[in-house]
C-alpha cells in the first residue's frame, strides 16, 4: 500500500479558525484528518486566540493549551482560569510555574 500526498485549499470564514504560524486551529473536525497542522479547538478557545491574532507562536499556543490541562487536572473541577489573562503571559515570554497560574489566574 502507497502514500500520495495532495495539496488542497479549503475555504473557512473568519470565525471558523485562526492561523499561528504555519498551523490552522479550527471549529471544523472534519479537516483534521487531511492535514497535520490542523488542530481541532472549540469555540471558545478560538475567540480567545482571536483576540491575539498576530501575537501568537505555536509554541506559545502548544503552552497555553497544556496548561489548560495541568490547571484542570491539578486544581478543583470547578475552577475557571482567566485564559486571557495567560495567554498575555506567554506572550510577554514571563515564565511562571503551574502554580503561579492556579494562584494568579482564577476567575474569581
Amino acid at each position: 500500500m502507497s502514500q500520495v500526498s495532495f495539496t488542497f485549499t479549503v475555504m473557512l470564514d473568519e470565525n471558523e479558525f485562526i492561523r499561528v504560524d504555519d498551523h490552522l486551529y479550527t471549529t471544523r473536525c472534519s479537516l483534521q484528518r487531511e492535514e497535520p497542522k490542523i488542530h481541532m479547538i472549540d469555540n471558545c478557545c478560538l475567540e480567545v486566540l482571536k483576540e491575539f491574532e498576530g501575537e501568537l507562536t505555536q509554541p506559545m499556543v502548544e503552552e497555553w493549551l497544556l496548561l489548560s490541562k495541568a490547571l484542570d487536572q491539578s486544581c478543583s473541577f470547578e475552577s475557571k482560569w482567566d485564559d486571557k489573562k495567560i495567554i498575555q503571559e506567554l506572550i510577554s515570554g514571563s515564565e511562571h510555574p503551574v502554580s503561579w497560574y492556579a494562584a494568579h489566574c482564577r476567575v474569581s
